[in-house]
């Protein structure tokens, strides 16, 4: 819903850790920007993250409705030694922690000067420091406003900064302060800024983190369940789609996503969403023919369905040469490849396919499986081994 309604463009996505605590700091212009922040942060890490928010925000529902977004109770008059054992819990847990170091909303510029709170526990706990800025959530819910606006607000990330060891205690937090004061202000004004950017090569970057985070999802090892990552796939290509909504980029992604979700769709909306697959996949290659996913999705396609549905064993096989050479040292494609040549009976190049992914680098557990995998099915008969 965030995203649809109220997200007019993302820059920087990449620039978010996927993995380990941080503090994330950022201007602070409505009630909204919890919201924004909270959608985005799950995009890339599928998880909820922790915010920083004034104590008096706590009554009533309001209450209930910043505790259903990790928002954090802080008394400003009284900093607590509770709250640095808060802040601790949340960061040694692997938790990104939001915080709007000017203390309060301010919804024109210039910034406030920034509290350093956030940079403290950013040093406390030896993580780094994200800068974000956003715009236009002060329209989206303005001060003293109760029900959102039909506005839309833009979100820039820029890279994570980390104290400077070689600085006394003192000295590192203010320098750490002053250079995420710095950075804001510099993201700030590019949030503001009326000029789009490169809609076409936004749309890929954040296109190529939703692949990654699909990856991440089948990799067998990932703690978060795979549902998960789908859900982060898809708000990351809708994201993507609001960039450029004619990326080829996206499109692949989507089909992509719709395949694994067929894969898990009952039965009868499986026998449906296969062929919806297959004509998303023939379209992403009408755009352009050596479009990597697209070729390995519809190599998969005719190498999983009989050929009573249209199934094709050369077509599989085809589509699968395709994408292991423009896949690279991504041994998955090799593989793919392989089983394709298997189910077409054609075992002294299947076996040579084999041999690629048993040579292939091994950067993680999925490959070093795979790599396992074929080892087994080229041995599982000497005679179909190459020399």
């Amino acid at each position: 819903m965030t995203v649809r309604r109220h997200l007019a463009g993302v820059e920087g996505l990449e620039h978010l850790p996927l993995d380990g605590p941080f503090v994330l700091v950022s201007n602070h212009v409505s009630f909204a920007d919890h919201f924004i922040y909270e959608a985005l942060l799950f995009a890339a890490r599928g998880e909820q993250s922790a915010f920083l928010t004034k104590a008096e925000s706590f009554t009533g529902l309001r209450g209930v409705w910043f505790e259903s977004v990790g928002a954090v109770p802080v008394d400003r008059s009284r900093p607590a030694r509770e709250l640095l054992d808060v802040t601790d819990r949340i960061l040694n847990s692997g938790r990104v922690l939001v915080v709007y170091p000017e203390g309060t909303r301010n919804p024109r510029p210039p910034m406030l000067d920034f509290k350093d709170g956030g940079f403290r526990f950013a040093d406390r706990a030896n993580v780094p420091v994200v800068p974000a800025a956003l715009w236009g959530a002060q329209d989206i819910l303005p001060i003293g406003g109760k029900m959102p606006r039909a506005a839309r607000a833009r979100v820039v990330f820029g890279p994570p900064l980390s104290p400077d060891p070689a600085l006394p205690r003192a000295a590192r937090i203010r320098d750490l302060t002053e250079r995420g004061r710095a950075a804001v202000s510099t993201l700030l004004e590019h949030a503001t800024d009326p000029v789009a950017p490169n809609a076409a090569d936004t749309a890929e970057r954040i296109s190529a983190l939703a692949e990654a985070v699909l990856e991440r999802g089948l990799s067998g090892v990932d703690t978060t369940h795979p549902k998960i990552r789908r859900r982060q796939a898809d708000l990351l290509l809708r994201i993507a789609r609001r960039a450029d909504p004619d990326s080829v980029a996206v499109r692949s992604g989507e089909v992509r996503l719709a395949g694994l979700r067929v894969m898990d769709a009952p039965l009868p909306l499986k026998a449906f969403g296969v062929f919806q697959v297959r004509a998303g996949a023939q379209k992403v290659l009408s755009k352009d023919a050596d479009n990597l996913m697209a070729h390995y999705v519809l190599g998969r396609w005719h190498l999983k369905m009989p050929r009573v549905l249209g199934g094709r064993s050369d077509l599989a096989v085809e589509h699968l040469a395709r994408a292991e050479r423009l896949g690279g040292d991504d041994s998955r494609y090799a593989m793919a490849h392989a089983e394709a040549l298997l189910a077409a009976g054609r075992h002294d190049q299947a076996a040579a396919a084999l041999d690629r992914v048993v040579a292939a680098p091994v950067p993680d557990q999925r490959t070093r499986l795979r790599r396992e995998h074929a080892m087994a099915l080229r041995d599982r008969d000497p005679s179909r081994t190459t020399a």
